[in-house]
């Protein structure tokens, strides 16, 4: 491998591990992922750190679980949760790489609650939206829209909907901008131009490329949008298990939803539009991946292609994200292809997290990771290695949206076995081997006491080797009001 290749990570928006290459939910059409695969090593249990957007990017980018990054909820454009961002001490992939001689750039989606302030990816950025810029000059898609008459609104990032498509109610549809003219295909480009000017430079670069999708609401451009039949989508085994509904009237949560207002056929529209959604980052993907291969610097490039988190989508009768820590949230693709194809199309059933990306990336770079970091360098396993990386992982959740009342979780998961805590009282234990669906809480059966006694102390001897204060966490001195609505009751 060369001393310092080339860095690309991909990051989609809320995408499920069951969408990638032998590992699917359905039948998607994902061209470009399958050409990487056959050179890559897929991570069938790879996971986030926390089933929310800001917090979760804050662990890829940082090698740091949000309890120490500062981001420990979403941030958005309302003044309460512009309270919170990425901490200024917390050093980011960028920050370590341009110290080492990278060339650092970065397109699409940020939300680290910065603004405009892309740490040290300061050669080559792309922004939108009103919590991505500091001022609306620094706002790509807004400029964009005005030279070609379209007026866009929202928080400014250019997903506005065709209300002539679109459905309120199952949020589904397709959107206002075409194809080319679209915010992931215009970042993707924008990568696709950041390889094409590196091809000539003798320094090596590390590029982001951050997609929209499949984020809801699911409506991508044509001819995605319409890229599935409702009818030919399978739906999740565990779609009618509604057991988890007890634990979800203890917690506040105002992101996902139950599915009981919606039938058979919502659904399936749904995963017609979120498969289409999967479908369009695909494309994406395929116009970095078109650069590398073009300018001839692909078999020198270190290639990731992840997700932020996982969505819901009908599992466990659920929407959408939030205070749950079911493997349709946490568990996310995880795509690495080594330089010169080393990884050989592998397929990996080792545990692997968000905060391992950081100290492998430095560790190929030929940078020392540094000591503190959460994660551990994973490289050996892109070598074909049997050996674990790791006993078990961890995962946290504090709330939503800053500024809203925490709902605390914390847990903990082996190979075989997930515990969640939360600190109402609610425990969940799962045998992952009997129970891959997660439908049968065996937390206080007789027999499992052993193995809850266990993973308690694991959890605790991770939290104390982390600095998690747990289960004291911060609260909001301003909250949003809130009553419980009984949606699941």
């Amino acid at each position: 491998m060369p001393d310092r290749p080339n860095i690309v990570l991909c990051i989609s928006a809320q995408q499920r591990a069951d969408t990638m290459p032998g590992d699917r939910q359905a039948a998607i059409r994902t061209p470009h992922m399958d050409w990487l695969a056959e050179s890559s090593t897929l991570f069938r249990h790879a996971y986030c750190t926390t089933p929310m957007c800001s917090p979760a990017r804050s662990s890829i980018l940082s090698g740091l679980y949000p309890h120490t990054t500062g981001l420990v909820a979403n941030h958005q454009e309302r003044d309460i949760s512009r309270e919170i961002g990425l901490l200024p001490q917390v050093p980011v992939l960028a920050d370590y790489l341009k110290d080492a001689g990278y060339v650092c750039g970065y397109t699409g989606k940020w939300h680290l609650g910065t603004g405009g302030d892309r740490r040290s990816f300061t050669d080559y950025c792309t922004r939108a939206g009103v919590h991505d810029v500091d001022e609306p000059t620094q706002n790509d898609m807004l400029q964009f829209t005005r030279k070609i008459g379209v007026e866009i609104g929202g928080k400014l990032k250019g997903n506005d909907l065709d209300k002539s498509t679109y459905d309120t109610r199952t949020r589904v549809g397709t959107s206002l901008l075409p194809l080319a003219f679209h915010r992931s295909a215009r970042d993707a480009a924008q990568a696709n131009l950041f390889i094409r000017q590196m091809r000539d430079r003798d320094d090596p670069f590390a590029l982001v490329y951050s997609c929209y999708e499949p984020h809801p609401p699911f409506a991508c451009p044509a001819p995605f949008a319409a890229m599935y039949d409702p009818d030919e989508m399978p739906l999740p085994d565990n779609c009618g298990d509604t057991s988890a509904y007890g634990l979800m009237r203890g917690r506040y949560d105002g992101q996902i939803m139950p599915t009981t207002e919606f039938d058979e056929a919502d659904l399936r529209r749904m995963w017609a539009h979120y498969c289409g959604a999967v479908s369009y980052v695909d494309h994406c993907l395929g116009l970095v991946l078109e650069a590398l291969v073009d300018t001839d610097q692909f078999d020198n490039t270190l290639f990731i292609f992840t997700s932020d988190h996982g969505e819901m989508l009908g599992s466990h009768g659920m929407l959408l994200k939030g205070s749950v820590l079911f493997e349709e949230l946490m568990r996310v693709p995880l795509l690495v292809r080594s330089p010169e194809g080393t990884s050989g199309g592998r397929v990996s059933d080792q545990l692997v997290s968000h905060v391992d990306l950081v100290p492998t990336i430095l560790s190929r770079c030929g940078v020392e990771p540094p000591g503190d970091l959460h994660g551990v360098d994973i490289s050996e396993l892109l070598q074909g290695s049997d050996e674990r990386a790791r006993e078990g992982l961890a995962f946290e959740f504090h709330s939503s949206n800053w500024g809203e009342r925490p709902t605390p979780l914390r847990g903990w998961r082996t190979d075989r076995w997930k515990y969640i805590e939360s600190t109402e009282g609610a425990a969940e234990l799962y045998d992952l081997e009997a129970d891959p669906g997660e439908t049968d809480n065996l937390v206080d059966e007789v027999g499992a006491q052993p193995v809850l006694a266990g993973m308690q102390a694991e959890l605790r001897e991770w939290l104390e080797g982390c600095g998690d204060s747990w289960p004291q966490v911060p609260i909001p001195e301003r909250q949003v009001p809130w009553e419980q609505d009984g949606r699941w009751d």
